[in-house]
């Protein structure tokens, strides 16, 4: 009002300047009617009330917000109330700046940022760290009234949320000792330095990382045979404050630098010939092979068969006995691999990858079966016994059967070196008058147990 009156009278002045006053000029009225002016301000429509001591203070005026460092990822209930103080129905709302490290704020009464609260109500507020963003925020947290666009009063707010922990590492054995630790990334994306690693073998835990690395895996080659190391990690975030996560759930492995003890014996189970000491057409294409292994292995030991000639070869694998033991690989196929010498070999390999010693036998190869011998047959006309001969393999084993007239009747001999044979079977009176059919099969089978085709002879013998 005064500025009003002072106003005047400086116009009045001015014009003064350039005018000539009457009398009536300053005895006519210079009372001006007075005029009304509302105060309003944000606390006339809501109350602020902190509910969270350590993290809210202050009023509707002077709120502050300080989260402090937060573990991890969460949801902070009943922040502050905020009461609707006025006669109606009023709408409040919030907004937060320049805070990635929140994921949301929200009026528990509506579940978002906006609530009409009737006169006399009121709501909670609660506000969620961001599980992908990491590092201190800093910004403004705004509480206004609807519809008034300067009506709002602006707080501090201030958060330092730790990167989220990563997952339960998992550790591998790996040779010589080594152990390979790995685990999941953290959610954080946002302000995520890496990962820190830790290990303990029963007392307290050393960082093996001297700076945050940014892969998902750790290597330990600095380890002790036998001795078992337990693992953790946590996340580590970028800029100022350096926040770490919580630790993630840990994980125990054993350093193993010793290899399996080496195969004993190996040796053919189904071979063919001279005592199973051959591969023939008849076990090529599945080969039995028994492997006899030493004391302390383990079913988790992997036995490895390798059968192989010149460049080329067919392994198998299979598990390990308890124990000392034999085990008898099966079904293997070595009908590819040419004929003559055969090495079949051995190993072990245990868990951490350490291989044993190499064990090896040499076999024959023959899957070729001789020719069908030659057979003649002589009738010495019972003064003697009569003879079938004839020429086969040299050393081959000759079966001649007679299987007519019966009882069948074998008569086994063995070809000379020189490829001929002649062995002694029944007399007969005379093959030349026939009367009663005669029939004899013969065959040949070589060393490795191969058996020729069958050659037949058929008579008539008259007794």
């Amino acid at each position: 009002m005064k500025r009003l009156v002072a106003l005047a009278s400086l116009s009045l002045a001015v014009a003064g300047i350039f005018t000539t006053l009457s009398s009536a000029a300053f005895t006519g009225s210079t009372s001006i009617n007075s005029n009304g002016v509302t105060v309003d301000k944000l606390a006339n429509y809501f109350s602020v009330t902190p509910l969270n001591g350590t993290i809210a203070s202050g009023n509707v005026d002077s709120l502050a917000l300080d989260f402090g460092t937060v573990a991890s990822a969460r949801t902070f209930t009943s922040v502050f109330r905020v009461t609707n103080v006025s006669g109606a129905a009023r709408t409040a709302i919030l907004s937060l700046s320049n805070v990635p490290q929140v994921s949301s704020i929200f009026f528990a009464a509506s579940g978002g940022t906006s609530v009409t609260l009737a006169a006399g109500a009121s709501t909670t507020v609660s506000v969620t760290s961001s599980p992908t963003v990491a590092g201190r925020g800093i910004g403004t947290l705004r509480l206004a009234l609807s519809g008034i666009s300067w009506m709002y009063r602006d707080y501090s707010f201030r958060i330092d949320e730790a990167p989220e922990a990563p997952t339960a590492p998992a550790v591998v054995q790996k040779p010589a000792g080594r152990l390979d630790v790995s685990w999941t990334a953290s959610t954080t994306v946002t302000n995520l330095a890496g990962y820190d690693v830790y290990r303990s073998t029963g007392g307290a835990y050393t960082k093996l990382t001297a700076t945050p690395q940014g892969a998902t895996t750790y290597v330990d080659t600095a380890t002790t045979d036998g001795t078992s190391y337990t693992y953790k990690v946590t996340a580590v975030s970028s800029g100022s404050p350096v926040l770490t996560s919580l630790d993630s759930t840990t994980v125990t492995a054993a350093a193993d630098a010793s290899a399996p003890g080496n195969p004993t014996t190996i040796a053919l189970a189904n071979g063919g010939g001279a005592g199973s000491a051959y591969v023939n057409a008849g076990n090529a294409g599945s080969l039995s092979v028994s492997v006899t292994l030493p004391t302390g292995s383990k079913t988790t030991d992997l036995v490895k068969l390798t059968v192989s000639k010149g460049g080329s070869s067919v392994t198998a694998t299979k598990a390990g006995p308890a124990g000392s033991g034999t085990i008898t690989f099966t079904g293997v196929n070595v009908a590819a691999l040419g004929d003559g010498a055969l090495t079949l070999s051995a190993n072990s390999t245990d868990l951490a990858g350490n291989i044993s010693g190499t064990t090896s036998v040499a076999v024959t190869k023959d899957a070729v079966a001789p020719g069908a011998p030659t057979a003649v047959y002589t009738d010495n006309n019972n003064a003697v016994a009569d003879v079938v001969s004839g020429a086969a393999e040299a050393n081959a084993a000759i079966a001649v059967t007679r299987t007519l007239p019966g009882p069948t009747t074998a008569y086994p001999t063995t070809a000379t070196s020189g490829g001929t044979y002649a062995v002694n079977v029944a007399a007969t009176a005379g093959k030349n008058n026939p009367a009663i059919a005669v029939t004899y099969t013969v065959t040949a089978t070589d060393a490795a147990g191969n058996t020729s085709a069958t050659t037949t002879l058929n008579f008539n013998d008259t007794k």
